[in-house]
């Protein structure tokens, strides 16, 4: 009877020292990203052809229904904060071309923010283009510019473009929201997005 108990003892002291580590969804997908911890962020040639070759995993979740609508692609795993996952994807916006969003969640796959941090396309006589790079822990510097190069009086190429191109601060704070605060604005073309 004494061999039992401490049997069933030395199972439970055992089976008490076996923790499970629990992991989210987004952790377990950590090593499928193609970069860790990029400090800039541009949709550029390098970028389109790493793209075309299918370098990157291609994920579908639940959560980029409702933001992007598609698939993701796995693009940078992000270290900066260890009390939140944090990471970019990219997104084929088809015509409208690659664009970059920038993910924090907490340990629980709850979304606490996303933004828009790259990308580059045309649309209707217009080129968009949005780059960032962190400037600091918590900050990038953003850049975001629209450039028309069709003359739709003429429907012919513009002898010179025109462009609106605006510089900001996107600021991560403790709580993983992104704030936005623009601190440059150079308008030649005016243009208002609705």
């Amino acid at each position: 009877m004494r061999l039992l108990i401490s049997i069933i003892v030395l199972l439970f002291i055992s089976c008490n020292g076996l923790t499970k580590k629990s992991f989210s969804f987004w952790e377990t997908q950590k090593t499928n990203f193609k970069y860790h911890n990029k400090t800039e962020f541009v949709s550029d040639s390098i970028l389109w052809a790493d793209f075309k070759a299918n370098s990157f995993k291609k994920i579908r979740h639940p959560m980029f229904d409702s933001i992007i609508g598609d698939p993701g692609y796995l693009y940078s795993w992000q270290d900066r904060d260890t009390t939140k996952n944090e990471f970019t994807i990219i997104n084929d916006d088809g015509e409208l071309g690659l664009k970059i969003f920038y993910f924090i969640l907490d340990k629980k796959d709850s979304l606490l923010s996303w933004t828009q941090i790259g990308g580059k396309g045309s649309e209707g006589g217009h080129w968009f283009e949005t780059r960032s790079k962190f400037i600091s822990y918590d900050t990038l510097l953003s850049i975001g510019a629209i450039t028309q190069w069709l003359n739709f009086d003429k429907e012919q190429k513009m002898e010179r473009t025109k462009g609106d191109t605006t510089f900001s601060y996107l600021t991560i704070d403790n709580s993983g929201r992104v704030t936005e605060k623009v601190f440059k604005e150079v308008k030649d073309l005016h243009f208002e997005n609705e």
